[in-house]
């Protein structure tokens, strides 16, 4: 077994495991092994220059602020809820007043309603379109219906038309739609015009018709003025009609004219009708038969 080798002279044998000193700046020898940190050391840091907030203890809570405003559970924001949306009542109008035919009405509805309904919180704009167009159709409507009334207003053809027409289905109505030479019945002398009804000339009347006109139009010229027509037609008829002076005849010869309430009905129709005088019923016509 050999010696141990000696230290070399001149001192010690450097510690392979001590820290060189913090003011010395000389290199480990070549060869030398570094030392190892010693187990759980750490290296020392510097701190930062920049300040950091202290980190708030677990559990802790900030001072309450009442004038603060609430918040919500959770620290979330609400979810946002939108309320439910109103019809426009300007909408709702311009509907009714466009199936109601208001013309102009619902237009002017219906338009406010187009301009109110852009505002979220409104809704009814098919409503308001509804309106505009209904009302645009009753306008056009009202047009020709006035366009029409303005034509027969002012048509004098039309008009003599319209009046000839009526005065016809009122005489027919009447049972007063004679012509000359036809005869009729009523049963008594209590007869209204209602009661006539036409009849055999060559069988037993009552009276038969010998002149049949039409009164001027206008005003109702009163009964004095039926009369005066009954004179100025019906009295030179009967004198051509039967053959005889209306002074000194067996007949009588009275009209069946228009009264007040006919006349503004259109009735405008004078017959001058013969009939016994003494009441009895003819048996024959009175036409040329100088009674």
């Amino acid at each position: 077994m050999s010696a141990p080798t000696p230290p070399p002279s001149g001192g010690s044998a450097p510690d392979p495991y001590s820290t060189p000193d913090a003011g010395s700046s000389a290199p480990a020898p070549e060869g030398t092994p570094q030392p190892y940190a010693e187990p759980g050391a750490q290296a020392p840091y510097s701190q930062s220059p920049y300040s950091q907030a202290p980190y708030a203890q677990p559990g802790a809570q900030a001072p309450y602020d009442p004038s603060a405003p609430a918040t919500p559970y959770g620290g979330q924001p609400p979810y946002g809820y939108a309320p439910p949306r109103k019809t426009d009542g300007v909408s709702i109008a311009a509907l009714v007043t466009g199936i109601l035919g208001m013309a102009l009405i619902p237009l002017g509805l219906g338009i406010a309603g187009v301009v109110r309904t852009k505002d979220p919180a409104r809704s009814g704009r098919g409503l308001a379109i509804a309106g505009i167009v209904l009302g645009a159709l009753s306008t056009v409507g009202w047009i020709v219906v006035i366009g029409l009334a303005a034509f027969v207003v002012n048509n004098d053809d039309f008009q003599d038309a319209f009046r000839d027409s009526y005065q016809e289905s009122f005489q027919e109505g009447a049972g007063l739609d004679y012509e000359v030479g036809e005869c009729f019945d009523y049963p008594g002398s209590s007869a209204t015009i209602g009661d006539i009804t036409p009849a055999d000339c060559a069988a037993p009347h009552a009276a038969e018709v010998f002149s049949v006109s039409q009164l001027p139009g206008g005003d109702f010229p009163g009964e004095s003025g039926v009369e005066q027509a009954f004179t100025d037609t019906c009295v030179p008829a009967f004198e051509s009609y039967v053959g005889s002076d209306p002074a000194d005849t067996s007949l009588t010869a009275y009209y069946i004219g228009p009264d007040e309430v006919s006349w503004t009905l259109g009735d405008r129709q004078l017959l001058c009708v013969a009939e016994a005088g003494d009441g009895s019923k003819l048996d024959a016509s009175v036409a040329g038969s100088g009674l």
